[in-house]
This record gives structure tokens, sequence and C-alpha cells, in this order.
């Protein structure tokens, strides 16, 4: 048998993914479907937009598509900005979480 053996998985980042699926399935209220891996590019130079007032995202929830809009308030706000080649937006700062209800202001 000429098979490929999966790689093996460091224990940091098998317990980063264990994390990742556990607050999958609280929030999305079911077991994910497939798990996939991408490689994302680290921003290092970026260009400052501004502060982002709030994120809009469509998902299924238990079973149900669903929108939300998040509008984060004081200091929960992070920054908006676009990587130089303005190929990638990112947030920098703010005081938030995504947790099983969704994002979520700390401060």
């Amino acid at each position: 048998m000429t098979g490929k053996r999966a790689p093996k998985i460091p224990a940091n980042k098998y317990r980063k993914i264990k994390k990742a699926i556990q607050l999958f399935k609280r929030f999305r209220g079911n077991e994910p479907e497939f798990i996939d891996q991408y490689d994302v590019e680290k921003v290092d130079v970026a260009m400052l937009i501004g502060q982002c007032d709030g994120v809009m995202y469509t998902t299924v929830r238990d079973g149900k598509k669903e929108s939300y809009i998040h509008e984060f308030t004081g200091k929960s706000k992070p920054m908006l900005a676009a990587s130089w080649n303005g190929e990638q937006i990112v947030f920098i700062g703010g005081n938030y979480s995504f947790t099983e209800e969704g994002i979520k202001d700390n401060g």
C-alpha cells in the first residue's frame, strides 16, 4: 500500500484546533462537517483605515441561516487596516472576544 500518512500535528497546535472545534460547536450548535487548513499571510505592513464601528456576517446557527450585526462600543472598537497591497483587511487592537454568543465587547 502506498497511501500517504497524515502529518503529525504539534501538541500546541492540536490543543488550539480542539479549542476552535469546541467554540465552533458552541456557537454554531453542530459538529463541523470538515476541518481545513489555510495559510494566512501575516500582515507586517498595513495602511490604517480608521476605527471599526461594527461587523456584519451571515452564518448557519442551529441549522438556520442567520445574519448578525455587531456594533462595537467605546474602547472595544478595533482599528481597521488594509495590508500594504490592499488584498487583506485586518483588525488591530480593540477589546472584544468571540464567544458562543458571537462577538462580545469586553470594555
